[in-house]
This record gives C-alpha cells, sequence and structure tokens, in this order.
C-alpha cells in the first residue's frame, strides 16, 4: 500500500486573448483552496410507464465549469484575478524609478471582460479550463495574511498540460494597509480629501466585485456557448471600534444629501522593489453610501459599517485598482 501525499497540486492562469482561446499558463498562483471541477446536470427521463418509479434513465444536458480560487494577497499573483475581473489594464513606466511599473485596473465598458484559460492539477491529471470569467472577487483582511478569493464560470473542462513554477512571493497582511476616507463636492474632490485625510484605524476590510455572470447554452452543444456580464457592483464592509459618531453620521444624514459625496483609498504597501519604487495595491472609489450599520456591544464596542460603491460620472468610475510591481505587462 502507498502512502498518500498531500499538497502536490498547482494551479497556473493565462489571460486569453480573446474569450475561449486557450493560452498556456503564465502564472502559477501558490492556493490557499481551489475548488474547480467540470459540472454535469442529468436531464431525467420521467415519463410516466405504468409503474410507480420515477426515474427511468437520463442524458447529459448542460455543462460547465467552476470553482473557487484563493489565493493570499501580493503584487505578482492577485493581479491576475484583479485584470479578469475588470477587464481593462493599462501600464506606465512608474516615474523616477527604475524596472517598476504601475499597472492601472478599470472595469471595461464592452462584453465580456478578460478571460483566463486555468490549468488545475488536482494530483491524479492536469485539467485545463478555457473560457473563465470571474463572477466574483473578494478580497479580505482581519488581523492575519491579505487574501483574495475568484469565484469562476467557465467552459466544461479537457485535459490540460503544465509545470509548476513558483516565484517567490511577499505577501501582504493587516499590518500592510491602511484605508482613508474623504468627502467633497464631486468624487475627485472627495478623493483628494481621501488622500490628504488621516488613516482609519479598522479592525477588518471587506471589498466584493461582483460581474452577476449569466451563462448561454445554444442549439447543437451542451457546453457553454457564450458568458454573459450582468450588472457591475462593488460593495463592500468594514469593523472598527466606535469611537466617534464619523460613520454613523454618514448613515443617518449623508446619503439623502446630493452634495455631499464619500470617497475612499484603501492602500496596500510591501517592500522596496527596484530603484527607488515600492510595491502597492491602490483601491480607489470615489463614491460610496453606507447600504447598513450595526454595532456590536457583545464585548468592546464595534460598528460594522457596510458599503455599496456609485458609478461617479466626474471620475468615470466606480473603482480603479492600481498595483505597481516588477511586471511589465499582461
Amino acid at each position: 500500500m502507498s502512502v498518500k501525499l498531500g499538497r502536490e497540486s498547482f494551479v497556473g492562469v493565462g489571460i486569453e486573448s480573446s474569450p475561449d482561446s486557450a493560452v498556456a499558463a503564465s502564472k502559477y498562483l501558490p492556493f490557499v483552496t481551489c475548488t474547480m471541477r467540470g459540472v454535469q446536470e442529468p436531464i431525467l427521463d420521467e415519463a410516466v410507464k405504468g409503474v410507480r418509479d420515477a426515474n427511468w434513465g437520463a442524458i447529459v444536458g448542460q455543462k460547465h465549469g467552476e470553482g473557487d480560487i484563493e489565493t493570499y494577497v501580493d503584487v505578482e499573483n492577485a493581479p491576475y484575478l484583479i485584470y479578469a475581473a475588470l477587464g481593462s489594464c493599462s501600464t506606465d513606466t512608474s516615474s523616477g524609478e527604475t524596472a517598476v511599473w504601475e499597472h492601472t485596473f478599470t472595469r471595461k465598458a464592452s462584453n465580456p471582460p478578460k478571460t483566463l484559460t486555468v490549468i488545475y492539477d488536482d494530483t491524479q491529471d492536469i485539467r485545463k479550463y478555457t473560457y473563465a470569467a470571474i463572477n466574483t472577487l473578494e478580497l479580505n483582511v482581519s488581523d492575519g495574511l491579505a487574501t483574495i478569493s475568484a469565484n469562476i464560470l467557465s467552459r466544461f473542462p479537457s485535459t490540460g498540460t503544465g509545470s509548476e513554477s513558483f516565484e517567490t512571493e511577499r505577501i501582504l497582511a493587516f499590518k500592510d494597509y491602511s484605508v482613508k476616507f474623504g468627502s467633497g463636492a464631486t468624487g475627485t474632490a472627495a478623493l483628494t480629501a481621501a488622500g490628504s485625510a488621516d488613516a482609519t484605524k479598522l479592525s477588518s476590510f471587506t471589498l466584493s466585485i461582483n460581474n452577476n455572470l449569466e451563462a448561454h447554452y445554444l442549439s447543437n452543444d451542451n457546453d457553454i456557448a457564450q458568458i454573459s456580464m450582468g450588472e457591475f457592483a462593488v460593495t463592500g464592509e468594514y469593523v472598527l471600534f466606535f469611537d466617534s459618531t464619523t460613520d454613523r453620521d454618514f448613515y443617518e444624514t449623508m446619503i439623502d444629501d446630493s452634495n455631499a459625496v464619500r470617497a475612499m483609498i484603501a492602500t496596500f504597501s510591501g517592500d522596496d522593489i527596484g530603484t527607488g519604487g515600492k510595491e502597492e495595491i491602490e483601491i480607489r472609489i470615489p463614491n460610496f453610501h453606507l447600504s447598513d450599520r450595526t454595532t456590536d456591544t457583545s464585548g468592546f464596542i464595534t460598528e460594522n459599517p457596510s458599503f455599496v460603491a456609485e458609478y461617479d460620472p466626474t471620475e468615470t468610475k466606480t473603482i480603479q485598482i492600481k498595483i505597481t510591481n516588477e511586471t511589465s505587462s499582461y
């Protein structure tokens, strides 16, 4: 009897130049969890045939791939998931620095955003998931390492090839992030105010991006024919000690004030890179409102606001994520 070993699987991702055009993995993600799998839905024969038994057989119906990939947040791995979730990337050489690039990710207007080819070795074989679109993307940080989790919808898996190759990563934790809030007459002014504000000390922070994917099936094939993007939504929540009435007042009064806009800048700062550069993930939300606010009085008194990001016409976006790293292009 052989001894079974664990932790030998791997996940690789590549950004497809066009949807469902398979590519080799260009990045292997050190993952926390991966639940990628093929799903096929049986169509049952339940016709009445003179006996009490309900099922007489089945044929294969709709097929697709699905699952979650969760990894720690660092500036080299996270962009592959963020790019696929948002769909648009522009890259500039970081000013005054050498071998450092700044990548700005925003929501792509056309449908669909970028898709991935996912290569998953589950230790028994290697499976390939093409046309892999990100349904939801969630970033979480509390008092440990920051994580990012993607819920993925794809075509049904086929046989794949790959050989893992991991690079040294510099993961980010609660000590590496800060969140600033600002307000002003417009989203731009609110972001400017946030940039100069003092950081608000949070106990935890969660950001969720939802593409509301929908799979479409057409005649002569039971695999996914097209993935459509539904309404784009950005939500989240944070927890902080109830030391002031700032968030309570915003929740109770500012949502009705058309001249008052609140913005958020969340920044993760890592190691020094290149010449004069620094690893960074900057999340900019120019306009948001609080959808709920609860308090917890069972121990230390905390408040737990939930927020919804709004499209801001002055910034022409709901969210922008800028990542500074040592990768020249995606």
